[in-house]
């Protein structure tokens, strides 16, 4: 019975790493076709190493899927470029932050000013985001403004389906094991 309390949670890693491992494959062959943009040049985006994949990797599927002008293209390559000291900023004191939280502990006096810093940078974030997002809306035609809303519901279903198809597939092997 220990053996097997020790080779369900191996297991459930084990599987856990290869659906991430497969999933990052299939990412990467779908954004590095593109011919465009910082995945082609190599150079991070604006949000490269954060996590937040829904963010970065969705502004860039939106518009590629918008089949932009060159113009267009031209004009949004300008306004990441305007915002690029910015979020560069950003992700630096984040970074710092999140090191000098991992550190401190909670008794720490100063431990309540970390947190608070972790609350403007979130702010501040969502903040740059909008500003992002705004400018480049203004760039779009009305029909390339009106497809967004169904481009994003495809990508949700497209998403959720691949999920689902997951839990089917992974449904038994990720279960806890009964005692």
């Amino acid at each position: 019975m220990d053996k097997l309390r020790k080779m369900v949670p191996a297991l459930c890693l084990a599987t856990s790493l290869a659906g991430l491992a497969a999933y990052t494959a299939v990412a990467q062959t779908t954004t590095g076709s593109t011919t465009e943009g910082p995945a082609a040049t190599g150079a991070p985006g604006p949000w490269h190493g954060h996590g937040h994949h829904g963010h970065r990797g969705g502004m860039f599927f939106v518009l590629h899927k918008l089949n932009l002008t060159p113009e267009q293209k031209t004009q949004i390559k300008a306004i990441f470029a305007e915002q690029k000291s910015q979020y560069q900023a950003l992700r630096a004191s984040v970074k710092a932050n999140h090191q000098a939280l991992a550190t401190t502990p909670p008794t720490d006096p100063n431990y309540a000013t970390l947190l608070q810093t972790a609350e403007k940078n979130a702010t501040t974030r969502i903040e740059l985001m909008s500003q992002t997002w705004t400018a480049i809306y203004g760039k779009l035609t009305p029909q390339q403004q009106q497809a967004i809303p169904g481009i994003v519901a495809a990508a949700q279903q497209a998403r959720e389906a691949r999920e689902a198809e997951w839990k089917a597939q992974h449904g038994s092997a990720a279960a806890p094991a009964a005692e």
